[in-house]
Parts: C-alpha cells; structure tokens; sequence
C-alpha cells in the first residue's frame, strides 16, 4: 500500500498461532495499535482453553464471548464457567455475553466446558493497558486472602520464567496453600 496521511492508522494483525485456541488469533498485547487497549479475537471450536490462574489486574477488562455465526451472533455453541470475586462465585455462560471485569476484582479460573465445533465463538478479550503486564506482576499485587485462591499445584504448572518474578513471599504464601 502507498504512504498516504493516513494508513498508518491500518494495522494488519498481528496475528499468531496459539495452540489452545482454533486457527489463527489476532494478538496486541505489546503496544502495537499506539493506544491504551490490549486486545486478543480467538477461535473457541472445542474446550482446550483455559485460565487456571486466579488474579487481579489495576486496568478494566472486557471478556467478550460471541456466537461464530456471522449472520446471528446469539448462535452460541459453547458452555463456560469464570469464577469471579473472592466469594469464588461461578457463572455460566451459555449465551453472547460481555464479561466486565474492574480493577482488582479477582476472577478466574476460566474454563470451556462444552464447545460444539459446528458452532464455535469468537472470544475477544479487550483490556484497558497499552502493554499487558506479566502474570508475576498480577500475583506480586495480591492480597494474602486473594494468594489463598492460587494453589501449589497451579505454581507447579506455571512457566518457570513466570514464577522466578514472584516474590519470595508470594511463593511461600502460594506453596502453603492446599489444593482446593
């Protein structure tokens, strides 16, 4: 395309595979689009995804999860479960619904129960930061009563690179926790 005024203002992608979602993943969650918005628009055709890991985040997020047929966007295939806030409420979601999550409201895990891959949905996460923030960050934040829903099996299954910035105290908070 030719330089003109304004195509800077059109970004292709990014995109990028991703192996617990279906095909490919549109992914900016590095400052890409020069604004204060990280966003992510993945494929959900069958329940390989999951967020295991409870936590908080200082900036608003959106989880919007949308029916994959383009002429009827109520054609909902799937049934998943977030957990929210330190009651641990569970929700299902079973329809087009836009999960809105403040700043430092607890939430996850998040997990697909059922996903019909004749009906897949489009999930589309959109998170008020310019760069999205480590995990270890998340967790470096919590609260103890907010460490106690992250269990040492959770830590187990993290990547290393991931639990070397967690603090010393976090770590040992998070290794006495018991599997819930």
């Amino acid at each position: 395309m030719a330089e003109t005024k304004y195509g800077k203002h059109l970004i292709h992608g990014p995109f990028t595979t991703i192996a617990h979602y279906t095909g490919t993943s549109m992914l900016a969650h590095d400052g890409e689009y020069d604004a204060d918005v990280c966003i992510g628009l993945h494929c959900l055709a069958d329940t390989r995804y999951s967020a295991a890991m409870p936590h908080t985040h200082d900036f608003h997020e959106l989880l919007c999860f949308i029916g994959g047929n383009p002429k009827d966007i109520t054609d909902f295939g799937a049934e998943i479960e977030i957990t929210l806030g330190e009651e641990r409420e569970v929700h299902l979601i079973n329809s087009t619904t836009v999960v809105s999550i403040p700043p430092g409201l607890l939430h996850c895990p998040l997990v697909v129960k059922k996903c019909d891959p004749n009906r897949p949905v489009s999930f589309l996460e959109i998170s008020l930061t310019r760069k999205w923030p480590p995990m270890s960050d998340s967790i470096n934040k919590m609260t103890p009563k907010q460490l106690a829903f992250i269990t040492a099996d959770m830590l187990e299954k993290m990547p290393a690179d991931m639990a070397k910035n967690i603090s010393p105290e976090r770590l040992n908070i998070i290794r006495a926790n018991k599997k819930k």
